[in-house]
């Protein structure tokens, strides 16, 4: 499986999931911006926000779990690794990061550890990414008036 195949059907299930804890209105996937952390998969809903990590090796997963901040700061209310089946133990996962693997014969997504609640996470970061996201759909210097009344075309 590739990574990029993954990170879609990560996004979309973050999406179409019925359980509260995952259902997100808006994701981004392997979006790259000036904030300190480029999540694979990122999951938005009101103040809360999921961080996915997409490993389809066990070798990238050996290095991601080493990086500084899979211990300390970081960017998502939960933190996730997204696996194919079988790929990661969940005892090899003592970051407080959860863990969910993709089985690619059902095409279901299923929580396999839960993830920790990070109050203590990287705000400026998150601010970081949706500047980024109005930047890139609205463009820079622009005042969005969302209270302006529309003219009526006759």
């Amino acid at each position: 499986m590739k990574h990029r195949e993954l990170c879609e059907i990560g996004a979309k299930w973050l999406t179409t999931v019925i359980h509260w804890k995952f259902r997100c209105q808006y994701t981004l996937i392997e979006f790259v911006s000036s904030a300190a952390e480029n999540p694979d998969v990122f999951g938005l809903r009101g103040d809360k926000s999921i961080c996915i990590e997409v490993k389809v090796s066990r070798s990238d997963f050996k290095n991601d779990i080493k990086k500084p901040h899979r211990s300390t700061g970081g960017i998502g209310l939960t933190r996730y690794y997204l696996c194919p089946k079988g790929l990661i133990n969940s005892s090899e996962i003592t970051n407080g990061w959860g863990l969910l693997e993709y089985d690619p014969e059902t095409k279901l997504i299923n929580e396999v550890k839960e993830s920790y609640i990070f109050d203590n996470r990287y705000w400026a970061s998150e601010l970081a990414l949706m500047q980024s996201v109005i930047r890139r759909l609205a463009g820079t210097n622009k005042v969005l008036d969302f209270r302006k009344e529309k003219i009526k075309e006759e």
